[in-house]
């Protein structure tokens, strides 16, 4: 993206771009990104200059030039930049489904997610993709931006992963990893904080702080998100989808799955089918 003018393009996903899972909305170069921001996410590329982040409660994260952020496009922070040397970013907004998953399976952590990575190349050529794509549009130009920012997200989470941890993150992990399998046994964070040699309460606290979600919270996410995978691959009556993941009914079950997507199970099928 060159500097000077300030180009921005807002995007409007086709019924076949939402159906794809993952999708631009807006993208532009600026001094400041735009403060209001539909449903989604966006992504902060600072490349000149600083800034500072509002993130949730209190919380400020300060970002210098060579550094990026994820947030969600409508949590309305502020983003203020440096008062004496200003800022230029550039911004991608995008939303999908697919984003969501990977939200649900502890990827990137929560928001507002940093990621110190420098001027990394990679990164910035895949941004140029994205308006080199976004200008010339070529015949399936949405999908193919979904092919660009998906593998700029898999860059950036990349990052995170192979940045060294501490112990909390260590443990995190290895909570993760032991919570992950949703059609594993279930097992209480009481006897997985002995057997790690944590009190229950840290174990709860350290495993929110990094990923947002409590361990119960986390393996719900799991076991709905391998539903979601089951009622869209498979022929399995919701009755086996349900047995099959450990709920205790089919009747919750379906309660628990309508409060996180909106619909019952039978209606998400049908609609992920037609789609």
């Amino acid at each position: 993206m060159a500097q000077g003018p300030s180009p921005r393009w807002k995007l409007a996903p086709t019924p076949q771009d939402e159906a794809w899972g993952l999708y631009v909305t807006a993208l532009g170069s600026s001094d400041r990104p735009e403060e209001e921001g539909g449903p989604g996410w966006r992504l902060i590329f600072l490349v000149r200059g600083g800034a500072t982040v509002a993130g949730p409660g209190r919380r400020r994260i300060r970002l210098e030039a060579g550094e990026a952020v994820l947030l969600e496009a409508g949590a309305g922070g502020a983003f203020l930049p440096d008062p004496a040397r200003g800022c230029r970013l550039h911004q991608v907004d995008f939303a999908g489904w697919q984003m969501e998953r990977w939200l649900a399976a502890g990827l990137f952590g929560p928001l507002p997610r940093v990621f110190r990575t420098g001027f990394d190349e990679g990164q910035l050529g895949l941004v140029a993709r994205l308006v080199e794509l976004v200008r010339s549009r070529p015949p399936g130009a949405a999908r193919l931006m979904a092919g660009a920012l998906g593998h700029l997200l898999a860059r950036l989470e990349t990052s995170l992963r192979n940045q060294p941890g501490g112990p909390r993150a260590r443990l995190v992990q290895e909570v993760r990893r032991r919570l992950a399998d949703p059609e594993g046994e279930p097992q209480g964070t009481g006897p997985l904080a002995e057997e790690l040699g944590v009190s229950e309460t840290w174990l709860r606290r350290c495993f929110r702080g990094q990923t947002g979600l409590s361990p119960r919270g986390f393996r719900m996410r799991s076991r709905l998100d391998r539903a979601c995978e089951l009622l869209a691959d498979t022929d399995e009556p919701v009755r086996a989808v349900a047995e099959r993941l450990g709920f205790s009914s089919q009747a919750y079950f379906s309660r628990v799955f309508r409060q996180q997507t909106g619909l019952a199970p039978t209606v998400w099928r049908s609609r992920r089918t037609k789609g």
